[in-house]
């Protein structure tokens, strides 16, 4: 018994110590089969993944080349619009050149003839004359103002001066006119006194232009009002009327270069005007490194327009 157990046991071990090879041979043997379908797995994404690198890359190329041609096509068509733009210049202001002194002729000869002339209708004529002149002298001056602005050449005399002169120099003036039209003008508050450091007679134009435009679209028994306030950085301006009003999506747009507003229903009026004052104003504002603006409750409810100019001293 002792010799049969002694024989047996080497065999089983045997047999064991082969199951375990056989195991471990068919383990190894899945292990490699499952490693190998994850590296086919793998390679056939890392393909996919070359496909598309490879067609993103044509398309990157294809629109490089596009933008490339546009930006060539962008570069002619500037040079164009700055050669437009330089000739339309040019022509401003031959026009303004051509046009003052003959209508500088016809504004004397007229008011000469006003005073020599005896008959009542004949006089009415020729000061509708006058007055069709100073209309045209008025636009030829923004058209001057215009093409300086484009051409950059619109500078700022700057000096040192009390900020309630640019006020002070044109109320007789508007006052005169709110009362040709019926429109009652009231000056609540000047800032005498503030010193400003800015170009007087390019800011009592920004005034007059606002102050006219509000005389203008108030209606006859209405009111017209000027505040100048002092602030912590400089002066405020306000000319508050109760006119037409303006609708909310053009608060911004009647400050850009004829633009006129649209839903201004006299045609009367808006013939009176060539929608520039307002644009050259906000380059002179803008010059002076201050803001201008414009607030309204609706149409038919007024408006009020603004100014902020620093003291820059």
């Amino acid at each position: 018994m002792e010799l049969v157990a002694v024989i047996f046991l080497p065999m089983v071990l045997l047999m064991a110590g082969a199951g375990v090879l056989v195991v471990s041979q068919v383990s190894s043997f899945m292990q490699s089969s499952f490693m190998n379908q994850r590296q086919r797995v793998s390679n056939s994404m890392i393909q996919q993944y070359m496909v598309q690198i490879a067609m993103a890359q044509t398309q990157i190329y294809a629109r490089s080349a596009e933008l490339e041609r546009l930006s060539r096509k962008l570069a002619l068509s500037n040079q164009e619009l700055g050669s437009l733009n330089d000739m339309k210049t040019k022509f401003l202001s031959m026009v303004v050149h051509d046009v003052r002194t003959p209508l500088a002729s016809i504004r004397g000869f007229s008011e000469l003839l006003i005073k020599k002339t005896p008959g009542e209708r004949e006089a009415q004529y020729l000061k509708n004359i006058v007055a069709s002149t100073d209309q045209l002298g008025r636009l030829i001056a923004d058209l001057t103002d215009l093409a300086m602005i484009e051409a950059g050449k619109l500078k700022m005399e700057k000096a040192i001066f009390d900020s309630g002169e640019i006020a002070r120099d044109i109320i007789p003036a508007i006052s005169i006119n709110a009362q040709k039209r019926g429109v009652d003008f009231v000056v609540t508050e000047l800032t005498d006194g503030m010193m400003l450091n800015g170009d007087k007679f390019r800011l009592t134009q920004v005034l007059m232009n606002l102050l006219n435009n509000a005389v203008k679209f108030t209606p006859q028994g209405h009111k017209v009002e000027l505040t100048m306030r002092r602030e912590a950085r400089g002066i405020a301006v306000f000319v508050k009327d109760s006119g037409i009003g303006i609708h909310p999506s053009e608060t911004k747009k009647i400050f850009g270069k004829f633009y006129q507003a649209r839903h201004q229903k006299d045609e009367k009026l808006r013939k009176q005007g060539w929608g520039l004052g307002l644009s050259i104003a906000t380059e002179i504002i803008r010059a002076h490194k201050g803001e201008i603006g414009a607030t309204s409750p609706g149409l038919g409810k007024g408006s009020t327009f603004f100014f902020r100019v620093p003291y820059g001293l």
